[in-house]
């Protein structure tokens, strides 16, 4: 899994994840969070959180590709920026 990032600033990161364990949480939330943790020594980590309509949005989108839907399957949503971001 290959996870980028393009800064506001211009600057790009980008990491390899070659061997990696997922964790969906929050069911009992009004949020679920994915994340994505490179196994062993790496401290490669990658999250997003999601409303959970939206979340569920994603997942048919990822059931419906995997059956074979060869059109991308898009849809958007806005929610207001957090009042802190951590760095």
């Amino acid at each position: 899994m290959n996870v980028r990032l393009d800064y506001e600033s211009g600057q790009t990161y980008t990491q390899y994840f070659s061997n990696f364990h997922i964790k969906v949480s929050g069911g009992g939330e009004k949020r679920l969070k994915i994340s994505f943790r490179e196994n062993g020594d790496s401290r490669a980590y990658a999250s997003l959180s999601l409303p959970k309509e939206k979340a569920a949005q994603l997942a048919h989108a990822i059931l419906a590709a995997s059956a074979g839907v060869d059109q991308p399957i898009e849809f958007s949503f806005e929610e207001p920026k957090p009042r802190f971001i951590a760095a």
